[in-house]
């Protein structure tokens, strides 16, 4: 370094040093909430309880206003905790970056590379109660690529990432397809001039029972194969689940999960008989299930979870906003609050492989929490408080 630039380096680095102690002290702080109407998910509700919070991380969640020493008490009287949001289907934050196309099968595509942690659907997500989003590839190829969650408040995509890799995305059906075969008239969904297969739903279970018979090629469908990593299947209709369903059975997949599963209530046996989870589009937004957005049914949830199927929702590539709606229009179709509130937390949570970390208020879980007015599930309930890791990130 030359010395003039360590010369303005220099006060430059000393200037920062409170900003970064600050931040340190914020982080280790100890912090109860009190006074709170609670709604763990996991566990039953506390109608006046206290959450203390050290270092970003839940240390207890119990009924009364008991506060230890050393913390500083945050009065919440009157007002409802519920874990932050969990988006178990989400492209928020990728722009157009979901899809490599220059071939059909592409299981080492890595999504969280395209993250933006700093765009403005983004900060729409996480005022929108959305503290954890994972992430999936497109429908646009047979193999799209690898998943990984993502916190909705950073800096950087490595302070971002929760974990990486968590499941391979796959597609089958009309996504899969519709823009394939080259010199294309204007509308199709192909970005590029090649001609590329399949063209047509037939082709489409050929390439990836294709693909998964050559996982060897492919250390990401190697995991699949191998059980150490979770297939996720873009399956609308219901003959396309049923063939995900029959190519995970042929090669063994351990763990299937099927999303945006409009027709999912046509094969419940099946799904049923697998344990295999299914992740839902907001069905309050049916452009965005098209072609097949006709068969789209506000108590396909209800129906799912009455059955034993675990269901969580995701916005897809849709407006980051309707998350909690989908969860509402759920109920209003029929289906169980707690188990609609599941669907956008604890459920979401262990289909993206992260219960560990967020879904429900615990001991040991990360400090995700949302402070509201009312029911979460009142579409006239305001978010007032958004918290991540401890912190607050959002206060309307």
């Amino acid at each position: 370094m030359h010395l003039k630039q360590l010369c303005r380096w220099v006060p430059a680095t000393l200037a920062l040093l409170p900003a970064l102690h600050a931040a340190g002290q914020q982080k280790a702080e100890k912090i109860a909430l009190t006074g709170l109407h609670i709604i763990p998910v996991q566990g039953a509700e506390i109608a006046s309880g206290t959450i203390l919070i050290e270092g970003g991380i839940i240390k207890s969640v119990a009924a009364g206003s008991a506060v230890p020493s050393g913390y500083r008490v945050v009065d919440l009287s009157g007002k409802t905790a519920v874990p932050g949001f969990v988006d178990a289907n989400s492209r928020i934050g990728l722009k157009d970056n979901a899809n490599e196309q220059y071939a059909e099968v592409t299981p080492e595509f890595r999504v969280v590379q395209q993250y933006r942690p700093y765009s403005i659907d983004v900060k729409r997500a996480l005022q929108s109660g959305i503290t954890t989003l994972c992430l999936t590839p497109g429908s646009a190829n047979i193999v799209g690529g690898q998943c990984s969650v993502v916190k909705t408040d950073a800096e950087s995509i490595e302070t971002a990432t929760v974990r990486k890799n968590v499941a391979v995305r796959a597609a089958l059906g009309e996504d899969a397809f519709s823009g394939n075969g080259g010199f294309r008239s204007a509308g199709s969904n192909l970005t590029n001039i090649y001609l590329r297969r399949p063209n047509s739903k037939m082709a489409s279970v050929f390439e990836l029972r294709h693909a998964l018979s050559q996982a060897i090629r492919y250390p990401a469908l190697t995991r699949v194969v191998n059980g150490l990593a979770p297939l996720r299947v873009h399956a609308r209709a219901a003959n396309d689940i049923r063939a995900a369903v029959t190519i995970a059975d042929e090669f063994h997949v351990r763990s299937l999960v099927i999303d945006d599963a409009i027709e999912a209530t046509q094969v419940m046996d099946v799904l049923s008989s697998h344990h295999i989870p299914v992740v839902l589009g907001p069905f309050n937004d049916p452009q965005s299930f098209a072609p097949e957005r006709t068969s789209a049914l506000l108590n396909t949830a209800g129906l799912l979870a009455d059955a034993g199927i675990r269901v969580a929702f995701g916005t897809g590539g849709g407006d980051e906003t309707l998350l909690r709606h989908a969860a509402i229009s759920a109920v209003h179709g029929g289906m169980k609050p707690d188990a609609a509130l599941k669907a956008i937390t604890r459920t979401a949570a262990e289909i993206s492989g992260v219960a560990d970390r967020v879904g429900s208020l615990e001991a040991g879980k990360d400090a995700d929490i949302l402070i509201l007015n009312g029911d979460p599930l009142d579409p006239t309930t305001h978010i007032e408080k958004v918290l991540v890791n401890g912190r607050v990130v959002f206060s309307e």
